[in-house]
């Protein structure tokens, strides 16, 4: 099955099954790389933000690599994004595999204007909320916490208390 998360707020699956008819009126189990990239469930059901042609009524599933494939109650669960016929998103993956290209993409960027030109592309691993500070080299030479450790140790205190993570995290 193809699993998703269409913008109703809950998961979505897009089951196929792998039997194909023979010419003899048999059946064989039969499973494509087709099958497994590509799906095409009915998008009608699902929010798309307005009126739209019959014939764009159709969604899109796409197997999202990024993620690990799963089982559940002895059914394969691929991960997909979900998208309109004409590319928009209907879930919530699509926006967030598509920002994380567009911050990979401007990283590198940058990076190239600092000199490293060997990088091909930047992965996310933390949250935008996070804060990064620039500073002087010579200043930052003259923060021992800095130096020894890469974070600081002391310094004014965080607004609302917020110096333990449990917030970020639940």
């Amino acid at each position: 099955t193809h699993w998703f998360q269409p913008m109703t707020g809950i998961t979505a699956e897009k089951h196929d099954s792998f039997i194909s008819p023979t010419r003899d009126g048999q059946v064989i189990m039969e499973f494509s790389g087709k099958e497994l990239v590509k799906g095409e469930p009915d998008a009608s059901s699902f929010p798309s933000g307005g009126l739209r042609a019959t014939f764009e009524a159709r969604g899109y599933t796409a197997w999202d690599p990024t993620s690990y494939a799963f089982i559940k109650e002895e059914t394969l669960c691929i991960p997909t994004v979900f998208c309109s016929y004409g590319g928009e998103a209907l879930d919530k993956k699509t926006p967030l595999l598509r920002s994380m290209e567009a911050v990979s993409r401007q990283a590198v960027r940058i990076l190239r204007l600092f000199g490293n030109t060997d990088v091909r592309c930047v992965n996310t691993t933390v949250g935008a909320e996070q804060e990064y500070f620039l500073i002087d080299k010579e200043l930052f030479l003259k923060r021992k916490d800095l130096v020894y450790t890469g974070r600081t140790l002391f310094g004014a205190r965080p607004p609302k208390t917020q110096e333990l993570e449990d917030h970020y995290f639940g």
